[in-house]
């Protein structure tokens, strides 16, 4: 029987205000995200930096004016709450068209973007501005002129100067035909070298699309295409400028690569010792374009292979290489490959600073979906990268992503994982890093049918997924629920699963064949250490919740010691709030390693910084935020200065965070609907690992997980003195006597006297202080009130003093 949830595909933004913040949630489905502009006219070229506090700033063409493009930036939170202007800030009130703008972090929250911009007239130039964290721009109105010389400038590209200031290079043709020139800004925006900047490259040919880096030094690396050699096609340039403006190689630049046909696409990286590795699209060959790269050292010189190394020498084509650097000296490339056919995948090369390649020859298939996949990018983080491209694998462009570590092995799902899969297309996506090892990605895309582009926007975690994922928890007080039976009546339900289902449907699908154990099982040491054994779901729910002070396995709740192993306790034999949040959350993590809740809970990292002393328990999965409890709790005296309060508050915060309204998605087998995305969680977060294979256990074939027959079970302890406990189970609603009788036959004891009981397991207490030693028999008889067959049962125990 399925009990189906239908959600919307719109995007609900949740807004709750607290102390003045707006606070939302990223959607946690691929066909939802958030609208970062949706105003008439098309927005599009979107570029985008980290806000350094795991958001982002972004800045698009936008034609809502209907008469030209202009250049708008806006800030977006964690949350996916955009913070500034609503629909953004537009960074010039002139004029005229602006165009392709570039934008990089100031280092202080805000940024720095340039532009090309026609408000003098036909001819486009040059400007830049800063816009700080809060929003404000700091260069004046309407920006820095950074070149107004005559004739067009194109193509501005940024980067840092290392000192709070910017350097912004760009293809210039003041004197007919196109040279590359530079400029450099101190912090305040005031220009550093002489107007309308410096010459890096001014031979007599063309030179086009320069690409640069920082060189450490205030200076920079550029490389451009250029048509010097006067065969018709470009080869590839590049030239150092120092911080003082000056040419730190040969004037007009050294060539790196001069191999007959075109080489063009250029992206370039640093090699992490001053010097660059450049990467570009490469047709050599005549009938299709290859990806080459070459390194060059701060000195100019040349370090690999003359003309450079192909990165996947096939007779394919291989278009738009996209580059990063691996931050260990080398490069990551990817790019767009038709390898198998008409249609275009994506694939990529790692290659090291000396010019080895790290995946395999022929590179590594990120995405071979059928369908079209195009213009890649990528980004690093640590020790993984994350790839995106528009993907035509249905009947419109989405957007796909893929995460990779350092050997090239893919870490999410084969083909890559869905970021956005709106109706229509979604295209040129770009992303940035949320600073933590997920990424936030935003795309121009025309979901709203009205014949215009907008931009949306999305967070995906490390797990691949958006939002980082929806999960749900319990709380103790859940667990310690009476299981329901599902009942339909009338083809009206009339009785859901509750949480107790899920408790009992864990311990029921075999993941803990032996119990649950709480502490460290030391049968080594038995006098010496202590833990807790639960066998069965409902020794579970007797023992929930546990209210009582936080503290290790080391004194019962009468304030008796106990060593060894404690089977089945109640909570009233034993009681310790830290225990019970452990227990609840080792339930939480089973549920979803069987399926009834979200999968990957347990591969969530802990990280509280809410209080200024460090939590021991920081930066774990929660499997080992369980394991690590669980020695607390046993080799208590390993931590002496331990604060089981705050243990026990994180795991209580845990527990708490996705726990909501009950609600089903299917009965048989039992899964229940998720509450909150991830990312709305501030102490938890995805790991940046890929997770580990799931605890071993045995997946038992789903039946109704409560027990249907009547069952009387053996007291426990047998023998004992002077108190055991008697369980039994009802299937049904029924009036129930228990009565204790010696070996002759005589009634001693009736500590059930016709009491009416609802259907499940039933355990008292039972205290022999007054009978002597010796057999005994105990009988439990239900009466069923729906009439049926009375039940009962007998069983032997022993009274030994």
């Amino acid at each position: 029987m399925k009990i189906s949830i239908k959600c919307s595909l719109t995007f609900l933004l949740l807004i709750i205000l607290f102390k003045g913040i707006i606070i939302a949630d990223w959607p946690c489905r691929s066909d939802s995200a958030v609208p970062l502009v949706t105003l008439p006219g098309n927005q599009w070229n979107v570029h985008m930096i980290s806000d350094q506090k795991n958001g982002a700033i972004m800045a698009w063409q936008d034609r809502r004016g209907g008469s030209g493009d202009k250049i708008y930036v806006q800030r977006i939170n964690s949350y996916g709450v955009p913070v500034w202007q609503q629909n953004g800030i537009r960074l010039t009130a002139t004029e005229g068209y602006q165009y392709y703008p570039q934008i990089i972090s100031d280092g202080k929250g805000g940024a720095f973007i340039a532009w090309q911009d026609n408000r003098s007239g036909s001819e486009y130039d040059i400007y830049v501005q800063r816009v700080d964290s809060d929003g404000n721009l700091r260069w004046g109105l309407n920006g820095k002129v950074v070149c107004g010389a005559p004739n067009n400038q194109y193509n501005p590209q940024i980067v840092s100067d290392g000192s709070g200031g910017v350097m912004v290079v760009w293809q210039d043709r003041r004197i007919g035909q196109f040279d590359i020139y530079a400029q450099r800004f101190d912090s305040v925006g005031r220009a550093q070298w002489i107007s309308d900047g410096i010459a890096v490259c001014s031979d007599t040919s063309n030179q086009i699309d320069p690409k640069l880096i920082s060189d450490y030094k205030g200076g920079a690396i550029i490389a451009w295409a250029d048509y010097r050699l006067g065969a018709g096609s470009t080869d590839i340039y590049t030239q150092r400028i120092l911080s003082d403006g000056q040419p730190g190689w040969q004037i007009d630049g050294i060539p790196i690569c001069t191999a007959v046909n075109i080489q063009w696409n250029i992206q370039i990286v640093p090699d992490t010792t001053g010097g660059a590795i450049i990467a570009w699209q490469d047709r050599r060959n005549w009938t299709y374009d290859n990806i080459f790269a070459q390194r060059v050292d701060p000195n100019g010189y040349i370090r690999w292979t003359v003309n450079g190394l192909p990165l996947a020498q096939l007779p394919s084509m291989q278009y738009y290489p996209q580059m990063v650097s691996d931050r260990n000296g080398g490069a990551i490339v990817v790019w767009q490959d038709n390898r198998r056919g008409t249609d275009y995948d994506i694939f990529g090369q790692r290659i090291t600073r000396e010019g080895m390649l790290v995946w395999p020859p022929i590179g590594v298939p990120i995405c071979t979906a059928p369908g079209l996949q195009s213009n890649p990018q990528l980004i690093v983080q640590g020790s993984y990268c994350i790839v995106t491209w528009q993907d035509k694998r249905g009947a419109d462009y989405d957007i796909y992503a893929q995460r990779l570590n350092l050997s090239g092995q893919v870490l999410w799902a084969i083909d890559g994982n869905p970021v956005s899969a709106y109706p229509l297309d979604q295209f040129m996506p770009q992303l940035n890093s949320d600073s933590m090892n997920g990424a936030i990605f935003a795309w121009a895309d025309y979901c709203l049918h009205n014949g215009s582009i907008d931009i949306y926007t999305h967070r995906i975690g490390a797990n691949g997924l958006p939002a980082g994922g929806s999960y749900r928890t319990f709380v103790q007080d859940s667990f310690a629920l009476r299981a329901k039976r599902y009942l339909k009546w009338k083809k009206q339900i009339i009785a859901m699963p509750n949480s107790g289902n899920v408790r009992d449907s864990v311990f029921a699908r075999g993941i803990w064949p032996y119990g649950l154990v709480v502490g460290v099982e030391r049968r080594d040491q038995p006098r010496l250490y202590w833990w807790l054994r639960f066998t069965k779901a409902y020794y579970i729910r007797r023992a929930l919740p546990q209210t009582w002070q936080a503290r290790p396995l080391d004194y019962n709740y009468i304030g008796n010691r106990f060593v060894s192993e404690m089977k089945n306790p109640s909570f009233n034999r034993y009681n310790n709030r830290l225990v019970g949040e452990l227990l609840t959350l080792k339930i939480n993590i089973a549920a979803s390693d069987l399926g009834i809740t979200q999968e990957g809970f347990g591969d969530l990292v802990f990280k509280d910084t809410s209080s200024q002393i460090v939590n021991p328990l920081n930066n774990k999965r929660l499997r080992q935020v369980t394991s690590t409890v669980d020695s607390m709790l046993t080799m208590w005296t390993y931590y002496p200065h331990l604060n089981y309060k705050m243990i026990c508050n994180a795991l209580q915060m845990i527990n708490s965070a996705f726990n909501g309204k009950f609600d089903t998605i299917s009965s048989k087998p039992l899964r229940i609907t998720s509450t909150k995305p991830l990312f709305s969680i501030p102490f938890l977060r995805p790991s940046p690992d890929p997770p580990p294979p799931l605890p071993e256990f045995q997946q038992l074939t789903y039946s109704d997980e409560m027990v249907n027959d009547f069952t009387l079970y053996q007291n426990y302890p047998n023998p004992f003195n002077p108190v055991t406990t008697i369980e039994f189970n009802l299937p049904e609603p029924a009036i129930v006597t228990l009565k204790v009788f010696n070996v002759l036959g005589q009634e001693v004891s009736v500590p059930i006297d016709r009491r009416s009981m609802d259907a499940d397991q039933e355990i008292i207490n039972f205290d022999a202080s007054n009978l002597p030693s010796g057999i005994y028999f105990y009988q439990v008889i239900g009466e069923p009130l729906s009439g049926g067959t009375i039940m009962s049962q007998v069983k032997k125990m022993i009274v030994l003093k």
